[in-house]
């Protein structure tokens, strides 16, 4: 009963982020429970399995892929910013295991609510679904169409979530000692962020051989699609370009921040701390910005490679929209969890002299490049491909526009949100001066 009160507190206190993990498992019902109840429709004709000679399986299989990813990051997220709590319960005489059970409390809390709202708004959204499609193709089916391998599928997947989840959240518990917690909690990331922005931290090549050719391997996809007509090359050769959007944000991208702030941001305050978390930001979140990045290059791809099948193109294109909401959001959380390190490296940074609105410049200058980066990297090649495709009469201004809208939309939502979260953590003696 102790445990229960405790994990009723810790949800209360931790409001915020136990919204944004709420809304993770919320979409990814949401976004499952429609996606399965397309695909089992038979009126819909699509067999999804081993009969299948279209898309939709490989990409049935891709979107689940990444709406498990996200619950998982984001379950990651929200217990690896719980240390505090944690070893506060251990040093009481709690075991691993009755940690395991409070962890497991919040979330199972979090999904009782999320998991069945998500399935009643998955309901209600099938006769807006289905009066897409019969608008657009020959569809006679019931608008409440409901089939029962949905339920089943969507069960199957929910249940494995949460099983895994709380296999991980046990794995958490029995991996962090006492000792490994406080360390990680109080340790301080100010010191390991000026020391990304002070000149001994960075190498003396400014570009190396692997960045070229990264850079090369990105561009040069790029300038092909500029010649090619059939679409399935557009997907062949944008593998290639995958290759190179790795290095650029693995290697290429963090290099050259490093170089500018050695060459031109020394003198400039606000340059230099906003380039240093923009850094920080590039490896802490590396993973999940490179998912996002190369589903939209991928999803993209296959919506205009399915177009002499629309139906299948339009599966496609629903889940490149559940893809980017998700992500999105995603990116947003693992943010807001990062935020509460920060806030001390802003009290800091007021110590040592900074304004409000040199803080506040700080904040726009990282998240601008940030979101910039998500947003240009997989544009430039969907700019091409869709300018290309539209040129030669293949596809509609009306596509072209929808899935621009798609890619640009929902990141730049989720940079207003960062930046809303983000002003939060100004210290308060600041937030109140013009």
């Amino acid at each position: 009963m102790g445990l229960l009160k405790l994990s009723l507190v810790s949800l209360k206190k931790d409001k915020q982020k136990s919204i944004f993990y709420f809304m993770t498992f919320l979409l990814t019902t949401v976004f499952i429970f429609s996606f399965f109840n397309l695909v089992f429709n038979p009126q819909a004709n699509i067999n999804l399995g081993k009969n299948d000679t279209t898309f939709v399986t490989p990409i049935a299989v891709f979107v689940i892929v990444i709406a498990m990813v996200c619950v998982f990051l984001a379950n990651n997220f929200y217990v690896s910013n719980k240390s505090k709590e944690i070893s506060i319960i251990l040093m009481s005489g709690a075991s691993v295991y009755q940690v395991g059970i409070y962890l497991f409390i919040q979330v199972f809390i979090i999904m009782l609510f999320a998991i069945p709202f998500g399935w009643l708004l998955g309901y209600l959204l099938i006769p807006i679904i289905n009066s897409i499609f019969s608008s657009t193709f020959v569809y006679q089916g019931q608008l409440f169409y409901l089939s029962e391998e949905t339920n089943v599928a969507t069960a199957t997947i929910l249940l494995f979530e949460v099983f895994w989840c709380s296999l991980l959240n046990l794995g958490y518990c029995v991996r962090s000692t006492i000792n490994s917690i406080i360390h990680e909690e109080n340790k301080l990331t100010f010191a390991a962020s000026l020391g990304q922005t002070m000149p001994f931290s960075f190498p003396r090549k400014k570009h190396s051989a692997s960045d070229k050719l990264f850079v090369m391997l990105y561009f040069i996809p790029a300038v092909i699609f500029v010649f090619l007509r059939d679409s399935m090359s557009f997907l062949l050769f944008s593998l290639i370009g995958i290759i190179g959007v790795y290095g650029i944000i693995k290697k290429v991208i963090p290099n050259m921040i490093k170089n500018r702030q050695k060459n031109d941001s020394l003198e400039e305050p606000v340059q230099l701390m906003g380039l240093g978390f923009l850094y920080s930001d590039m490896k802490k979140i590396f993973g999940l910005l490179l998912v996002m990045l190369l589903s939209s290059i991928l999803l993209t791809c296959v919506t205009v490679y399915t177009l002499a099948q629309p139906l299948v193109s339009m599966v496609a294109l629903m889940s490149y929209i559940s893809v980017m909401i998700l992500m999105s959001l995603t990116v947003v959380f693992k943010i807001g969890m990062e935020l509460n390190k920060r806030k001390r490296n802003y009290q800091h940074m007021c110590y040592l002299g900074y304004s409000v609105i040199q803080l506040k410049q700080v904040i726009y200058m990282e998240m601008r490049w940030f979101y910039g980066i998500i947003t240009v990297i997989p544009l430039v090649y969907q700019i091409i491909i869709l300018g290309n495709l539209l040129l030669s009469g293949q596809i509609e201004v009306s596509l072209t526009m929808l899935i621009l809208f798609i890619q640009i939309v929902p990141v730049w939502i989720s940079y207003l949100l960062s930046v809303k979260l983000y002003q939060g953590i100004l210290p308060h003696s600041l937030t109140n001066e013009r």
